[in-house]
């Protein structure tokens, strides 16, 4: 796997959050799969977000998770994914120096 496609993982995953649902992964998904071009309109919410949380959880990213579910669920509209760029750009740093170094690891979130 290289690094542009790495790169997908916290896209998607940061995706998700513009929502302005509670802060729950699953439902922030699936709220965010019915936005126009969403990346998440054929991912199975629960299975994805059971992958992303087990690895926020080995990459010591739940903080930056929490935060940014946080900030998410605060936003008004649900497709427009503006807001929280210092919770997105601190979680997507996380996320990417965990898997610049797990890459397998990370791509499994997506399988």
């Amino acid at each position: 796997m290289n690094l542009k496609k790495l790169m997908t993982v916290p896209m998607l995953a940061m995706a998700l959050f513009a929502v302005g649902c509670g802060p729950d992964c699953e439902g922030n998904c699936e709220d965010s799969a019915k936005c126009d071009g969403s990346p998440l309109a054929d991912v199975d919410c629960a299975d994805y977000c059971s992958k992303v949380e087990d690895l926020n959880d080995k990459a010591g990213c739940t903080d930056q998770f929490d935060d940014l579910l946080s900030c998410a669920s605060d936003q008004d509209d649900v497709c427009k994914g503006d807001g929280c760029s210092s919770e997105s750009k601190a979680y997507g740093d996380c996320f990417t120096k965990y898997c610049e170094k797990h890459l397998e690891e990370c791509a499994k979130v997506f399988e």
